[in-house]
């Protein structure tokens, strides 16, 4: 799978859990019902709005920010292979010495 596929994949995958965290809030703002009474199951409801409108900008904005690194690694494929390089280092050298730490 070459790095494009990959960050389609990722976008899309975003894509599909922010759908789910926006479906699960409408659930809740539908059990709550839009004209409760009480001070709580109104503040209940607006915070669960309020979620929904920021589940929506998070996926539109992941998409965004995906579509601009994919671009960075087409027009500097090398810093990204550095980049990726010094990142899977790093984790081995953290994974080495927390293995010997535990031991």
């Amino acid at each position: 799978m070459t790095g494009h596929d990959q960050l389609k994949q990722m976008t899309h995958e975003a894509g599909d859990a922010f759908d789910d965290v926006v479906r699960s809030v409408k659930k809740m703002t539908a059990h709550l019902g839009e004209d409760s009474g009480d001070a709580i199951s109104k503040s209940a409801s607006a915070l669960v709005h309020a979620a929904a409108e920021l589940a929506e900008q998070a996926k539109q904005q992941s998409v965004t920010i995906a579509k601009k690194a994919g671009e960075e690694v087409r027009e500097h494929p090398a810093a990204t292979a550095a980049i990726v390089a010094a990142a899977v280092a790093l984790l081995g050298f953290a994974l080495t010495h927390r293995k010997g730490k535990g031991a």
